[in-house]
């Protein structure tokens, strides 16, 4: 309908278009529950654990020891032993896990039969994990796990436990 010639219309009192829904608030960290923004917010410890670097250090570690063999089996074996000790002490890998690892697979002493039977038998079993290395790491005894380097040959038995001819 069209106005009247002789009526006036304000400003004021024209109609205003209304933006429905209104324009959205901005968006301050304080309104996100859950999400740190400072330091003192960050969780650490128990549940959370300590940051560390992660199973792929332990691969690049493992690159830059001269393994006894270069099968990729082994790698694996090593490398999730490795990983497996670390997280069970609560850190990252380091070069001692390389150590104990290369022990539990009968590398750095004369091992028993029994010792390298068993690491012919997870090498053989890599292929078909759906994780390389499970099969290491489900056989193995935490307790043995995390003992020292030393510790480890003295108790799978090898000759020369004693001295310390493993990675450097």
């Amino acid at each position: 309908m069209g106005q009247q010639p002789n009526i006036e219309v304000t400003e004021a009192e024209r109609p205003r278009s209304v933006p429905e829904p209104p324009p959205a608030r901005r968006w301050r960290p304080d309104i996100k529950p859950g999400i740190p923004t400072t330091p003192e917010e960050v969780p650490r410890g128990g549940l959370f654990g300590s940051p560390t670097p992660d199973g792929g250090w332990g691969l690049r570690l493992i690159s830059q020891v001269d393994l006894p063999d270069d099968d990729p089996s082994l790698r694996s074996v090593i490398a999730a032993l490795a990983i497996a000790r670390a997280g069970a002490l609560g850190r990252g890998p380091v070069l001692e896990d390389i150590e104990v690892a290369l022990a539990l697979t009968g590398y750095g002493y004369e091992a028993p039969d029994s010792v390298t039977e068993r690491r012919a038998r997870w090498m053989d079993a890599v292929p078909h994990e759906g994780r390389p290395g499970q099969t290491a790491v489900g056989e193995m005894d935490r307790d043995l796990l995390v003992k020292k380097p030393d510790e480890v040959r003295q108790a799978l038995g090898g000759q020369g436990a004693g001295d310390r001819s493993g990675p450097r």
